[in-house]
């Protein structure tokens, strides 16, 4: 099968190239279906096996075989070994994010297709089953009827038809034909001008998934995600937990300058293509902790002061149907001041991103709204801040303002919404789940696969759009809209967008947009092209292809085989590559000195985002990176955009140090003992300005700090030419005399964090992080030579 469409799409591709016709390029645009293209994407069960152990929901497509885990902390574990392992969780819940990230698949008992497992399992490309009702956990142990497995057990899933089988089971990639990545650009020539699309994504790193995917923009950031961290979900915690009016501000102050980070992150991955940000939509209770579990703490009266106001506050905030409840833009009348934070962070952002020479394009939307009332008002915070910001390019009309139609009312009242929107985009997942009164999260498992065999569902309406019911609020919607206002963007920004049959409904009705996970986004992109052309919007004459590539090939797509980045740096790809996992070891092949630097770079600094690599070498070097990745030698975490060695690039780096031709370690000798002498200032002047009077320093004496920055300058100034005679060993170390000093500017300026602050490019973390590449460089070990 997998050979067949490969071998479809290069004859069609080639011939009309050949010929230069547009009714050959229909064709070739006609040869396959969407779906035939997620082959290419996601590795497959290479032999087929009729006995599944279970069988819940395809919720992200790929195999994957692993270690049973059944924590985000054991999935982190073994991710650090190396180990390729399957989260199974009861159903997943913020606190399970980074675990989810290092997994090579995930299987829940409970969820369905648009649970908070699938969604994010789909934005990453983990393969995942969900809603496996007959898998039971208890402690350790998992249960399916009489079979029984144990943590650490080996099971395989498959993503794509929902089974999982006990045991490790063969996977094979299929690598894409070049001749796919000509076909995908003449798709986008066919949707130029009428509909684009975007992709779904969260963080920085999604985003730049999708844009190599092909998309043309983010059609849905969902602001709650960036939250979902254990750093992070402390922050929100805080601010759920307040309850005075100084605590609730300074919650605020700290979830504002998480977001407004993020969001640089986010435009600046998006540089030039429109971004759409979703203000907090989620139920406020899902940052909180269980309520069945801390409840049976305090029974076993195990909870601290801490927990016991987490328990108040879960009860406090506790609903019988908290999706019906307070949630989208009545979290925002309810708990005043959260939308205009997330407004301020996010023009913010851009306005540093203008500053900086790039075109951030900001697209605000308001989510759940039910009345036109409600939408003047919430529209109102968003200008009132625009407004309070003043910056020339971020004025009231040029940032739009738009709403999210996910409630029937919504939909039937979309004329009178229309008055204060820009642009409407369709939540079709929750429009289908309030306009049936199904619990999305309930019936995908059992009460659907029932309806569809009796007949009274043709298909799964979350995965396959309900065209009758809610497709028809959709009509309704988008011709009371463009009545009212008829150069309203309309998008649609739910799942149903990747589904082929949806997508040309949709196409029917005039939308502009829509949107889909990242691994979505190919398939979306013929599907667009393909309804475009099935229903009429565009004549196949009227468009200008380009025939260059006499070959069928372009460079442009990032198309290769399915072994794709992932979040967690693991490569998926056949059956040999799951079971060894990153930790195998690649061939002993010399390196060339910037793959050696850049993996240098991650041996000293651990953790970095692409801003990191700036600071330390001047590029981002993207392309390189995900080589990197692919060959398992660098883990890549998308969720927080970061990059970090795995095993086997520690190993590499050893075997091929990042030195100059020629480098000899004793010419360090000097200047190296210099440095230490330096060092030694350096921490007991860090240590002045943290403790003042054996007390912490809380800045009020601005001669003593005065004094501190006097002395920093001096020590930067004596630093500049130890760091010149290091340069004169190893060039590159050179830039490490202005990274030095930028920050001493900044404290001058007021930034005090900039002296001994964590991870924010400090006076201390550039001291740190020279420190350790001199001891890498010569090979010392801290710990012997004491001077950690």
């Amino acid at each position: 099968m997998s050979g067949d469409v490969a071998d479809r799409i290069t004859a069609a591709v080639r011939a009309a190239a050949a010929t230069g016709d547009q009714l050959a390029v229909a064709a070739a645009l006609h040869s396959v279906r969407p779906a035939d293209l997620a082959q290419f994407f996601h590795a497959r069960l290479h032999s087929a096996r009729a006995d599944p152990l279970a069988v819940g929901l395809p919720a992200s497509p790929g195999a994957a075989s692993g270690r049973i885990v059944l924590s985000a902390a054991a999935a982190l574990a073994a991710a650090e070994q190396g180990e390729a392992v399957v989260l199974v969780r009861r159903e997943t819940t913020p606190d399970d994010v980074f675990g989810m990230q290092v997994s090579a698949g995930l299987l829940t008992c409970r969820g369905g297709l648009v649970s908070h497992a699938a969604v994010v399992a789909r934005g990453w490309g983990i393969p995942a089953v969900v809603g496996a009702a007959d898998v039971h956990i208890d402690g350790n142990t998992i249960t399916v009827g009489d079979a029984v497995l144990h943590e650490g057990d080996t099971v395989t899933i498959d993503g794509s038809t929902g089974n999982v089988y006990a045991g490790r089971l063969e996977t094979r990639a299929e690598d894409a034909p070049p001749e796919l990545a000509q076909l995908l650009s003449w798709a986008d020539a066919v949707a130029a001008g009428h509909v684009e699309v975007r992709v779904n994504a969260d963080t920085s790193g999604d985003a730049g998934v999708g844009r190599r995917r092909g998309a043309h923009g983010i059609g849905l950031c969902r602001t709650e995600h960036m939250f979902l961290s254990a750093d992070r979900l402390q922050i929100m915690r805080r601010f759920i937990l307040s309850d005075d009016v100084e605590t609730d501000a300074a919650a605020l102050a700290s979830l504002e300058a998480a977001q407004t980070a993020d969001f640089e992150a986010l435009l600046l991955e998006m540089d030039g293509l429109p971004v759409t940000v979703r203000l907090l939509d989620p139920p406020l209770h899902e940052f909180l902790p269980d309520l069945l579990d801390l409840t049976a703490r305090e029974a076993r009266a195990d909870l601290d002061d801490a927990s016991r106001a987490e328990l108040a506050a879960v009860r406090r905030l506790h609903e019988v149907n908290p999706m019906l409840g307070t949630r989208g833009v009545r979290l925002g009348f309810m708990r005043s001041g959260i939308y205009e934070m997330q407004v301020r962070a996010l023009c913010r952002a851009a306005a540093t991103l203008f500053e900086r020479g790039h075109t951030p394009r900001v697209e605000l939307m308001i989510p759940l709204v039910i009345d036109a009332e409600e939408l003047r008002i919430a529209r109102s915070w968003v200008t009132g801040v625009l407004d309070e910001i003043g910056h020339p390019e971020l004025a009231s009309d040029a940032v739009k303002v738009g709403a999210m139609i996910e409630t029937p009312r919504a939909a039937l009242t979309a004329g009178a919404l229309a008055e204060h929107a820009d642009f409407f985009s369709f939540g079709t997942n929750d429009l289908t789940q309030l306009t049936y009164a199904f619990s999305r999260d309930d019936v995908e498992s059992r009460l659907l696969p029932a309806y569809q065999s009796l007949g009274i569902l043709p298909a799964n309406p979350f995965a396959v759009l309900d065209q009758h019911g809610v497709g028809e609020l959709v009509r309704i919607a988008c011709d009371a809209a463009r009545a009212v206002k008829p150069g309203i963007k309309l998008g649609v920004c739910g799942e149903h967008a990747g589904d082929p049959a949806s997508a040309d409904f949709l196409v029917r009705l005039g939308i502009d947009s829509v949107s889909c996970s990242p691994f979505r986004i190919p398939l979306a992109r013929l599907g667009i092209a393909q309804a475009l052309l099935s229903s009429g919007r565009v004549d196949i004459a009227d468009v200008d292809f380009d025939f260059d590539h006499d070959d069928g090939t372009t460079p442009s797509d990032d198309l290769g085989s399915v072994a794709t980045a992932r979040a967690d740096g693991h490569a998926e790809g056949d059956g040999d590559e799951l079971a060894d996992g990153p930790g195998a070891e690649p061939p002993d092949e010399p390196l060339d000195l910037d793959e050696a630097l850049v993996l240098h770079v991650l041996r000293v600094r651990g953790f970095l985002t692409a801003d990191g690599f700036v600071e330390s070498i001047g590029t981002h070097p993207a392309a390189l990176l995900d080589a990197l990745v692919d060959a398992g030698v660098v883990r890549h975490v998308e969720a927080r955009g970061l990059y970090a060695l795995l095993p086997p690039g520690r190993s590499r780096l050893e075997q091929h140090p990042a030195a100059p031709v020629g480098f000899d370690p004793a010419r360090l000798a000097d200047p190296y003992a210099a440095f230490l002498e330096l060092n030694a200032a350096v921490k007991t002047l860090c240590t002045h300005w943290q403790l003042r009077d054996g007390e912490p320093n809380d800045h009020s004496d601005g001669e003593y700090d005065r004094q501190c920055i006097d002395e920093l300058r001096h020590l930067v100034d004596r630093a500049d030419g130890v760091v010149r005679s290091l340069a004169e060993v190893v060039p590159r170390l050179d830039r490490y005399r202005s990274r030095l000093r930028r920050p001493v500017r900044r404290v001058a300026a007021g930034e005090i964090k900039q002296f001994t602050g964590v991870a924010c490019e400090s006076f201390h973390d550039v001291w740190m992080e020279l420190h350790e590449d001199l001891l890498v460089l010569q090979r010392i070990d801290r710990i012997h030579e004491g001077s950690f």
